[in-house]
């Protein structure tokens, strides 16, 4: 592991804070290239679309680090602001992302579903450069276990663990494969997003199993698992509802004949 990539004039740059920063970046760029190239919307409002989204995306994502780690930042709540140390959450950064993208577009009129289908095949990407971050920096690491692919992934320790940073990109990669193929669906718009999600959740629940440092809610099922199973099951009926919904309209349309 290697948490500083290099220093400059006495200021470190931490390899955790630098990838999370190339993936908003590439994310920009790609999102923007994307919905631009579709007409969907042009890029000058895609990047004050994008402003608002990162910025409250950074604070719902330290907010619910910090809320699930509680008893730890009372005992030093000045450490909240120490965002190059990491512990950020992707649901805080989801939830947060999310609800100033809904405002925003609903203030301005910009297409939200349909730009947040075109967010949806970078997140995964994204997520996996994240990743990368969390390795180097040492956090999110799994169990100590003694398989042949077990890492000293941990800081502060040499045990061998299972590497949950690189399960969590290669799941992300599985994910982008997966939306790469419905990308041109004639589905609901905001297929794209809700499916994403479905995805991250189930796939996050598993990698939860090998994960260490994590609370216990029910038996054997740690919190994180708990709320993938709720948003699992809540997305997939919304779709089932969604879709029939798209298919009825589609099937009730008037019919016109050429004369």
């Amino acid at each position: 592991m290697r948490d500083v990539l290099f220093s400059i004039g006495g200021i470190n740059v931490y390899a955790y804070g630098t990838a999370v920063a190339a993936a908003v970046l590439l994310g920009v760029i790609w999102v923007g290239w994307a919905t631009t190239k579709k007409r969907i919307v042009n890029f000058d409002h895609l990047l004050d679309l994008a402003l608002p989204v990162v910025i409250w995306a950074i604070i719902g994502a330290r907010l619910l680090y910090v809320l699930l780690e509680l008893s730890i930042y009372l005992k030093d709540p000045i450490s909240i602001l120490y965002l190059p140390d990491g512990g950020l959450s992707f649901y805080g950064a989801v939830i947060g992302g999310f609800l100033a993208g809904y405002r925003y577009s609903k203030k301005s009129g910009l297409p939200l579903w349909p730009i947040a289908d075109q967010v949806a095949l970078y997140l995964p990407i994204g997520y996996a450069i994240a990743r990368i971050g969390c390795l180097l920096h040492g956090c999110c690491y799994g169990v100590p276990t003694d398989l042949p692919w077990a890492m000293r992934c941990a800081a502060g320790d040499s045990l061998l663990r299972h590497p949950t940073q690189i399960y969590a990109i290669i799941a992300s990669l599985f994910i982008f494969a997966v939306l790469w193929l419905y990308r041109k669906h004639h589905y609901f718009s905001g297929f794209l997003f809700w499916l994403y999600v479905e995805l991250y959740v189930l796939t996050r629940f598993v990698i939860e199993i090998f994960r260490d440092s994590q609370i216990l809610a029910f038996g054997w099922l740690r919190t994180t698992q708990v709320a993938c199973l709720i948003i699992a099951l809540a997305v997939f009926f919304y779709m089932r509802w969604a879709m029939k919904n798209s298919v009825e309209k589609v099937s009730n349309a008037p019919v016109h004949l050429d004369s």
